[in-house]
């Protein structure tokens, strides 16, 4: 059995080299030659490919980087998506290339899906459907969806992950963590957007991504939560026939929010559609914190009776109640033109250092954000400003999670939407009165008396381990062998410069050395001579000449 296992490993790592040379192959075919050199992984590379990148020249950065991730498949397409979502880390050039990053697949054919479908559920599809659609109503990166037809006669969608997915991600992303660590070290000006950090964030959400289990409880959440909304829908989910690669969800019927002429022609009023959704929307990121994080016009459906259908849960928000409170906080300040605590705001939110220029964050803030002032509430627009004092919030140094980038992209994406239907939309006015409610709340009597009870059972537990804590620093206080650890991030900077340091002396010995024997066998003639001078005297100054130069240009 270890012969075997032994033998598929090394099968994954020759897979997984392979790959390598084909990422490596397509990012040097795009022009990128100079990086992956740098990355000290030319070797990888055919000479061939030089020559080609030239022809890519005339191109931009972020044209080049978006056709190789189109190029390099489904894992580098999700990854351009989240990029699209961080304008506070990418500049603005990357980001509205990478918007136009689509799943560009083939779709599979039905006998694979046939038996995937039937795999997974355990029964023949004839058995599981009255009816199943054998071409695809779209076809994306991780998965495909087919309409189908339930004995009971109901109208469903089934969403099919693709098989092998999931492995050739795992791969894609063990590659991507691998090539991240060598971008930040022999690529120093990539350290900026954190590569490193971007390849975790994006493994988490894939991770939630290719689990459909975990979609289908989503769904179940929000739709629980969106009880108060009747004009919202979220598909029903059919769990007997939802596995996690499988999906079934009740079809919704309707018309695209982006299909302004159809919702015309049917009479939709598009105003209460608009204030609806932009309610709703605040609610589940105010009061509920778990909230749809991937807001656009193709997951958005009008239904009859002006209803709001939602679909497409893989990616959701989550927010803590601090988070949703300092939300609160935020939106307030841009109501009452309060920029200097909006700042407050993210210095608290953001993991930022004790070494935060704090004035020059407000002072730039303040700058940039001067413009809006003194607009009505109608003409501002909140996702914009949101996003834009988050770009400053970082080059501060104040580090925003991943979810409220979430937040901010579908702040943004509804108000451009909501004011393309409804050219009077005012989202501010639309969070208003739940925002205040919301800050009120923070100072409700059952709210402190709630975080007071959670004050107290931690203080409970301090008082429990404390004197413990107490006795035993004393007892190592008082023991022969008690001693203070200094740890410093300079200490190995200060040793590698006393260790180049003490080398650099060692060979100025030598080379003191060697001109001194130099000198003295200039007095001692031999029988072998270099023109007027003594071979050996030659070799001793030349050894030295050739170190002190040596000694000199390093």
């Amino acid at each position: 059995m270890q012969i075997f296992r032994t033998g598929r490993q090394l099968g994954q790592a020759v897979k997984n080299v392979q790959r390598l040379r084909q990422i490596l192959s397509v990012l040097a075919k795009h022009g990128f030659v100079d990086i992956v050199d740098r990355m000290n992984l030319g070797k990888f590379l055919p000479a061939r490919l030089a020559a080609f990148a030239e022809s890519q020249a005339e191109k931009t950065v972020p044209v080049r980087l978006r056709e190789s991730f189109e190029e390099l498949g489904p894992t580098f397409v999700k990854l351009g998506q989240l990029i699209s979502t961080r304008p506070d880390i990418f500049p603005e050039s990357y980001i509205e290339e990478f918007t136009k990053l689509q799943d560009n697949v083939q779709p599979l054919p039905f006998s694979a899906v046939k038996v995937a479908v039937e795999r997974e559920l355990g029964r023949s599809l004839g058995e599981a459907y009255a009816s199943f659609a054998e071409s695809p109503l779209a076809a994306a990166s991780i998965g495909q969806v087919h309409e189908a037809t339930l004995p009971t006669g109901e109208k469903v969608v089934v969403k099919v992950q693709r098989p092998e997915i999931e492995k050739i991600i795992e791969t894609d992303v063990s590659l991507l963590a691998f090539l991240a660590g060598l971008l930040e070290k022999y690529v120093p000006e990539t350290r900026i957007v954190g590569p490193r950090v971007i390849v975790d964030e994006f493994f988490r959400t894939l991770a939630y991504e290719l689990d459909f289990v975990i979609e289908a409880n989503n769904m179940g959440k929000i739709s629980e939560n969106m009880k108060v909304f009747p004009e919202i829908v979220i598909p029903k989910v059919y769990k007997p026939l939802s596995t996690k690669k499988v999906l079934t969800l009740e079809k919704l019927e309707g018309i695209r929010v982006n299909d302004l002429k159809a919702m015309e022609a049917a009479g939709i009023d598009r105003k209460r559609v608009v204030d609806v959704g932009a309610r709703a929307f605040f609610k589940s990121v105010m009061m509920d914190g778990l909230f749809h994080g991937d807001l656009h016009g193709g997951n958005l459906f009008v239904l009859p009776g002006d209803r709001l259908g939602i679909i497409d849960f893989g990616i959701v928000g989550r927010l803590s109640q601090r988070s949703r409170d300092q939300l609160a906080a935020m939106v307030m300040s841009l109501l009452t033109e309060d920029y200097e605590n909006l700042c407050y705001q993210y210095a608290d939110l953001g993991a930022s250092g004790p070494s935060i220029d704090f004035d020059g964050f407000q002072r730039e803030v303040r700058n940039t954000l001067s413009p809006y002032i003194g607009l009505s509430l109608g003409e501002l627009n909140v996702g914009r400003i949101l996003i834009e004092a988050t770009k400053i919030a970082t080059k501060y140094s104040i580090k925003v999670p991943g979810d409220w980038m979430i937040v901010f992209k579908a702040i943004l994406t509804l108000e451009g939407m909501g004011r393309t239907l409804d050219p009077d939309f005012d989202m501010i006015s639309a969070s208003e009165q739940m925002v205040r409610d919301l800050v009120k709340d923070q100072y409700s009597p059952q709210r402190l008396s709630k975080e007071m009870l959670w004050v107290g059972k931690e203080l409970a537990t301090l008082l429990q381990v404390l004197p413990r804590q107490v006795r035993w620093m004393f007892r190592k206080f008082n023991s022969n062998d008690f001693a203070f650890e200094i740890k410093s991030p300079d200490l190995l900077e200060i040793r590698h410069t006393m260790d180049l340091n003490g080398r650099r002396m060692s060979l100025s010995v030598v080379i003191a050395g060697l001109l001194i024997a130099g000198s003295i066998a200039l007095q001692h003639p031999s029988a072998r001579m270099v023109g007027e001078y003594p071979i050996a005297a030659v070799v001793l100054f030349a050894g030295g000449g050739f170190l002190l130069l040596r000694l000199f240009l390093r």
